[in-house]
């Protein structure tokens, strides 16, 4: 078998729970791993949503703290991307449309099956915080749009730094904003040369252009947040054929 990450050290800022997968494969291809959450997440309470045409989850975590809020589903469910519809199938919930790569608003509505009627409504369930680019999409188009703000992102207790060696390649998969910020405070000072010296792997450009703010230099842009981009970004980058 191929170990083209051989030599590599990756660090996946992923939240607990959500690493295992993109782990075992980043494992399978030769690199040492180090798990290291920079997010964790509390759910809201319940409240009242609006009867909708559609429901929108735009991530996974929206689909875990999502589901209690609805009494049933609207006839129409759409995914952001890979990571969410299958989330969705998990809980046994029919997915109408979503993209097969990428992830986020724009992916979604380029989707041709995603094309809510001017009056329908569309429900959002999402997290606190963060950009509302789908919904002022969907609003221009004479949408109606209603919000369900299921969950927020919060710091998790420090976990213990990950073994940055100067010797090895490094990679730090990082998949929001928030948690690039977490990851910068949970990093003490002796780390943080190390840290910086590591080549950011982002799921979009937003993380890519704030980890440039921070200092990062030539962040490595998946296609996507799924764990097939997000390996083969790392593998790119390692081998020297990243896009």
């Amino acid at each position: 078998m191929s170990r083209p990450l051989a030599g590599c050290h990756v660090v996946v800022t992923r939240p607990e729970g959500q690493q295992a997968g993109l782990c075992r494969e980043l494992e399978t291809l030769g690199a040492r791993v180090t798990p290291f959450p920079t997010v964790a997440f509390e759910s809201l309470a319940p409240g009242t949503v609006p009867a909708a045409d559609w429901a929108v989850f735009t991530s996974p975590n929206a689909v875990r703290y999502g589901l209690p809020w609805l009494a049933r589903l609207p006839s129409r469910v759409a995914a952001v991307g890979p990571g969410t519809a299958a989330a969705l199938a998990a809980a046994g919930c029919p997915v109408t449309v979503a993209p097969a790569r990428g992830g986020g608003a724009d992916d979604l509505l380029a989707e041709p099956g995603f094309a809510p009627a001017p009056g329908e409504t569309v429900l959002v369930l999402r997290g606190e915080g963060g950009r509302r680019r789908l919904q002022a999409a969907l609003a221009a188009r004479g949408v109606r749009v209603g919000e369900a703000v299921v969950y927020r992102r919060v710091l998790p207790p420090a976990p213990a730094a990950p073994d940055w060696q100067d010797r090895e390649r490094a990679f730090t998969i990082v998949t929001s904003v928030t948690g690039l910020e977490n990851l910068l405070r949970l990093t003490d000072e002796g780390a943080r040369p190390l840290l910086m010296a590591s080549r950011v792997v982002a799921v979009s450009a937003r993380v890519a252009a704030a980890a440039r703010a921070a200092g990062f230099s030539e962040p490595v842009l998946a296609e996507g947040a799924d764990d097939a981009a997000v390996v083969a970004a790392v593998v790119g980058a390692a081998t020297g054929s990243e896009r």
